[in-house]
């Protein structure tokens, strides 16, 4: 009496054993695939094992196993006996046949896997391969990535230090702008000063001597007259040295030239007062004589020669004056 077996595909060995008893029914010979096919479902791995099952039970069945009862194989009748064993050796053929079968598809199949297993350890060295590459590729990227980072570093620190060495410059260049700006204070105060001085002596020149002769003060009109002019020219000049001066202020920032530029300027404006300090000099000593020459008398002095000759001498001084003037 056979067990029944299921599978995980729900195919029974009693629905095995059906479908074999009913293909035995109808002369044909139970194989894998007509029990596959009565049946309906099942895969060859499967039915295989139960088939040989069936067969190998088959003889008990019939009644012509070899540990029968001889009194049972006397009562079956011998026509019976030689059909039975010619289907049961026809059944072991078919079974061994079967089994040959399916024992060369397991190991086609298995020959297939271990193909597929070494086609995919090729796969595996290849993609290996593949990675390799893309981590060498990766890693050259990397170190150029890294030496480019590190040379941009480089010159980072290199325009640092350029714009540090500019701004010292720049420095520089404000505390030697500061300097010639105090530099030319100072000579615009002392020029402010001894033309001061020289209006003062001026001043009390004009107010010792408004006695003296009419071309006297004819002469001292002349030299105040020209000492305005002077200032003005002066007042003019310095104008134009602080104009000159406030653009030299503005274009500090753009350009090196412009500082030598402002440096030639501020030289001009030092000689420009140094020539007014000459002009003030020379007229303090036109004062001074016209003052040597007011305080002597006209009668104490018979020489009229030496009175033509110190006249001469105060022409030939506005002269120089003047020519100053024009330079």
């Amino acid at each position: 009496m056979n067990t029944a077996k299921t599978t995980s595909r729900g195919v029974q060995e009693s629905d095995v054993w059906a479908a074999a008893d009913a293909l035995i029914a109808q002369g044909l010979r139970p194989t894998i695939e007509r029990v596959r096919q009565h049946i309906g479902r099942g895969s060859p791995n499967t039915v295989s094992p139960m088939l040989e099952t069936w067969f190998a039970t088959l003889g008990h069945r019939l009644g012509v196993a070899g540990e029968q009862d001889p009194s049972v194989l006397k009562s079956v009748p011998d026509p019976v006996q030689r059909l039975a064993q010619e289907l049961w050796d026809s059944a072991q053929e078919e079974a061994k046949k079967s089994a040959a079968m399916a024992l060369a598809q397991r190991e086609a199949e298995l020959k297939a896997q271990e193909q597929e297993f070494v086609a995919q350890q090729e796969q595996l060295v290849q993609r290996e391969a593949t990675m390799q590459a893309q981590k060498e590729a990766m890693n050259q990227a990397l170190q150029a990535a890294q030496n480019q980072a590190q040379d941009l570093a480089r010159r980072l620190d290199e325009m640092q230090q350029q714009l540090q060495d500019r701004d010292q410059r720049l420095e520089e260049f404000r505390e030697e702008l500061s300097s010639a700006v105090r530099q030319r204070d100072l000579q615009q105060q002392k020029h402010s000063e001894e033309i001061q001085s020289a209006a003062a002596e001026r001043q009390r020149m004009a107010e010792q001597y408004a006695g003296n002769e009419r071309h006297m003060l004819n002469e001292v009109d002349r030299a105040r007259q020209e000492l305005t002019a002077a200032r003005k020219v002066q007042q003019e000049q310095e104008r134009k040295a602080e104009s000159r001066y406030q653009e030299l202020q503005n274009r500090f920032e753009q350009s090196e030239q412009e500082i030598l530029n402002l440096h030639t300027q501020l030289q001009t404006t030092q000689n420009t007062a140094a020539l007014a300090q000459e002009r003030a000099a020379d007229l303090k000593s036109l004062l001074e004589a016209q003052q040597r020459l007011s305080s002597a008398p006209a009668a104490m002095d018979p020489n009229t020669a030496q009175v033509a000759s110190r006249r001469s001498n105060l022409a030939a001084t506005r002269r120089s004056i003047n020519r100053r003037t024009l330079r």
